[in-house]
Order: C-alpha cells, then sequence, then structure tokens
C-alpha cells in the first residue's frame, strides 16, 4: 500500500503488517522506520518484552525489516569477532606498573610543580595580597616617621600569621570539595599555597627593610632582617597549623596573642609584689624565645611538617569550620 504524499513529499510505501491494520505512522513516520530504529537495540537486547515481542511480530511479515535485521546481526559478529581476534600484551600490566612506579625525569618535576603553583595561585584569597602590602606599605610609614626600625619587625610576623591562617580549608577555600576530588594530594596543595603566600611576605618584608636602610648603617642590614625573620616564619607556621585544627579566626586570635604577650608588663600596682617578679622574670626568657632566630626558624620547619601532616584530616569537616 502506498500512501500518496503532500505538500512536495515523496509517498511512503509500507510493510504488508502496516498496511493490513496498523496505518497510521508512528510519530510522523512509516511504521516499519520506526521498527528498523528498534532493530539495533533488539540486536544489542536492549528492548523490553512488548516492544521485543511486537517487533518480532512484524518482521514475519516485512522483508526489508529482515534484511535490515541480518545487516545488524552481521555486524554485531564481525565486531565480536575482531575484539576477540585483539590480544594485549602478556606483560603491559606490569610494564604500566613500572611506569607509573618510575621516577619522573626532573624536567617533568619541574613544569608540572609549575603547574601547580600557578593553578593555586588563583585559588588564594585575592584580598590578601592588596592587604599584605598595604599594612606593609604602613609600617614603613610609621617606622620612617618614628625613626624606628622596631615597628616593621613588630609588624611584619602579625602580617604573615594573618596571611597564613587563611591559606586552607573549607573556610578559605570555596573550591575544597573540587580541590580534594583532584588526583593532586591535599598536602601538595596545601605547599603550594604555604610557597607563594610566605614567599610574598617574605619579599615584602625584605622590601620594606630596604626602605629602613635610611634609618640604619648598612651594615646593619643582616641584623635588621634576622630581627623580624625568626619570628615571621615561626608564628606564621603556627598560626597555619592552628588554622588547621581550631579555624582561621581562632587561629589569628591566639597567634596574635602570643605575639603581643611579651610587651605586657605588669601594672604600676602590683610593681614590686611577687606576681610582678614571676611575670617580669617570665617576660624576660619569653622575650628572648622571640629572639633566637636560630631557635624559631628550625622550630617553624616542624610546625609546618605538623600542619602539612594535618591536610589528611581536612575531609573531615571541624566544628569550628561550620
Amino acid at each position: 500500500m502506498r500512501l500518496p504524499g503532500g505538500h512536495g513529499q515523496e509517498s511512503f510505501e509500507l510493510c504488508p503488517p502496516a498496511a493490513e491494520g496498523r496505518a497510521k505512522p508512528y510519530g510522523g513516520y512509516p511504521m516499519n522506520a520506526h521498527y528498523q530504529q528498534q532493530i539495533p537495540l533488539y540486536v544489542a537486547g536492549r528492548l523490553n518484552t512488548d516492544e521485543r515481542a511486537a517487533l518480532e511480530q512484524h518482521l514475519d511479515g516485512c522483508p526489508d525489516c529482515q534484511a535490515e535485521l541480518r545487516f545488524w546481526r552481521e555486524l554485531a559478529t564481525e565486531i565480536a569477532t575482531s575484539s576477540a581476534s585483539t590480544r594485549a600484551p602478556a606483560d603491559l600490566a606490569d610494564r604500566a606498573i613500572k611506569h607509573i612506579q618510575a621516577p619522573s625525569p626532573l624536567m617533568r618535576i619541574v613544569l608540572s610543580s609549575f603547574s601547580l603553583l600557578r593553578a593555586q595561585a588563583y585559588l588564594v584569597r585575592s584580598e590578601m595580597w592588596p592587604t599584605s602590602a598595604a599594612v606593609m606599605a604602613l609600617g614603613v610609614i610609621v617606622s620612617l616617621l618614628s625613626r624606628q626600625t622596631g615597628v616593621v619587625s613588630f609588624i611584619a610576623p602579625l602580617m604573615a600569621a594573618a596571611s597564613l591562617a587563611s591559606l586552607y580549608g573549607p573556610q578559605n577555600d570555596p573550591a575544597s570539595e573540587l580541590t580534594l576530588s583532584t588526583p593532586v594530594s591535599p598536602w601538595k596543595v596545601l605547599l603550594a599555597r604555604l610557597t607563594l603566600v610566605a614567599g610574598y611576605d617574605l619579599l615584602l618584608t625584605l622590601a620594606a627593610s630596604l626602605f629602613l636602610m635610611a634609618l640604619v648603617p648598612a651594615e646593619l642590614f643582616g641584623m635588621l632582617v634576622m630581627d623580624w625573620l625568626g619570628p615571621l616564619t615561626f608564628l606564621s607556621a603556627l598560626a597555619l597549623l592552628l588554622s588547621m585544627w581550631i579555624g582561621t579566626n581562632n587561629a589569628i586570635t591566639l597567634s596574635y596573642g602570643l605575639w603581643i604577650a611579651q610587651y605586657i608588663w605588669p601594672p604600676q600596682m602590683l610593681e614590686g609584689s611577687v606576681t610582678a617578679q614571676i611575670w617580669e622574670t617570665f617576660l624576660l626568657s619569653y622575650r628572648q624565645f622571640w629572639q633566637s632566630p636560630f631557635l624559631l626558624m628550625p622550630l617553624a620547619l616542624v610546625v609546618m611538617g605538623l600542619a602539612l601532616l594535618s591536610t589528611r584530616r581536612t575531609e573531615q569537616p571541624s566544628p569550628y569550620l561550620a
């Protein structure tokens, strides 16, 4: 049976079952077109029971669809035969494992490290860069006006501590879940950010120290740097570690308190008392601790190592990060 075409369309010729009792098109197409679309699914076993039964009933009286079925079955047989004839090398798994475990060339390590640093630079809080620079510039201005180099030595550790405490974790990283889902280890992510931010803070403070050369002789530049280098490295490392356990705000508050405590003298009303003497003795030792760069810098490395190890717990939410 042939249906006349309309509006310039070609006429459709229905296969016998459709001509006998199912001349109504399926979705605007001839009935055999619908069944021919189902034949690949039939060969693959993807039809449900009703669709399979309807197609098999149709195939009994449709030579075109029978030819289509033979084509798809031959194609499936050819694919299966081709797949069966393909054999992977016997040592493929061993070679893959050796390739994975083999040490990377130096250039590959350098390039991958650079790529990681560049990627993490976009994830560090953007306001951190200008804020740190503004704080350090203010410290330089106050130092030059007051002619006191100790101003920069006082604010540099505080600036670095705030920067590193805001470096890692869900509270500071909107994409923390995405970061943890990448193949890069969390400790490598933290190390990359630590390198960027700590390096930036060191460069800022070095630049500030160069401006202070207007106040001190050139031969004292090394002493000026050592005055802030030890406290900066240790206090910032401590703030980073604390932020991973008690949250950013608590870490900043505690680290600031530890740094400022060395400048708190007992009130005059307690002067001469036993309490004041004990506090003054403790304060002298406490100040000596902060003025020992060769003790503070090794301690800073230990604390940074603990911070890197603490990345293992970042997948577990902390009540302080809520």
